[in-house]
């Protein structure tokens, strides 16, 4: 069994819900996001996303030599919900518009019929207040097909415009890097450039599927326009990996 470090993350009331909040400290200037290093992730990340009568989905970090600081986040979520809230200031992402992030997939969301709103993962930016929120979600789904958009709409106030970057069809334990201009997909579905200090989100859901899914992030870090991705670490050559990392 792999060793993990599991970290006690504190509750997010209505999920970090204001990213700008007038006198509040400003953010660090972090435009990257490795997961080495859990006393770094628990002073910066809070969780939220409870839900009355649904458990809380697992985040955790996992030794993983495939990783690009041999560690990832891993996000559990067995018949449950819940999101990993930090803030962006608005220097880094108006520098870095750019977000890029690689993930994979251990246990995928598994049901039958109707696809429901269950991703095995999601990474989400946006701005807003605690009354009303506007969200670009890139989406680990099911039977969508990749580059399904959609704008949906939440309890709470919450807009979001979600993307299907992945579906049914990724290869299980296979590494994916993913690219997206954050900035302009928030600008093409809201009509405006964000605004202020905005979250970033991470997101693991399976509880109207009853599902018990498993994805691991290696990194989340914003980009400049152009800017070259590094020589990622080689995938895994054994099956050891997948099946420990439970």
């Amino acid at each position: 069994m792999r060793r993990t470090n599991r970290i006690a993350f504190l509750p997010a009331l209505l999920c970090a819900a204001a990213f700008t909040v007038a006198g509040a400290p400003q953010p660090p200037e972090v435009r990257n996001f490795d997961f080495a290093d859990p006393v770094a992730m628990k002073n910066s990340w809070v969780c939220g996303g409870k839900q009355f009568g649904v458990p809380l989905t697992d985040f955790y970090i996992v030794n993983c030599p495939s990783a690009r600081n041999g560690k990832a986040l891993a996000v559990s979520a067995k018949k449950s919900s819940g999101l990993l809230v930090t803030q962006v200031p608005e220097s880094v992402w108006r520098k870095f518009p750019v977000l890029r992030w690689r993930w994979r997939v251990i246990k995928k969301v598994s049901f039958t019929g109707k696809e429901p709103d269950d991703q095995a993962a999601a990474v989400y930016f946006g701005d807003g207040t605690m009354l009303r929120k506007f969200m670009v979600g890139y989406r680990w789904e099911h039977a969508s097909p990749m580059g399904d958009e959609s704008q949906l709409a939440y309890v709470g106030g919450t807009l979001v415009r979600r993307i299907c970057m992945r579906n049914a069809e990724a290869l299980t334990g296979k590494w994916y890097l993913e690219e997206r201009n954050v900035v302009e997909d928030f600008r093409r579905a809201f009509g405006r450039l964000p605004q202020g200090n905005c979250g970033l989100t991470i997101g693991g859901n399976s509880q109207y599927s009853g599902s018990e899914t498993l994805v691991q992030i290696d990194f989340i870090e914003f980009c400049s326009v152009g800017e070259k991705a590094g020589k990622p670490p080689v995938q895994d050559k054994k099956t050891s990996e997948r099946k420990n990392d439970k």
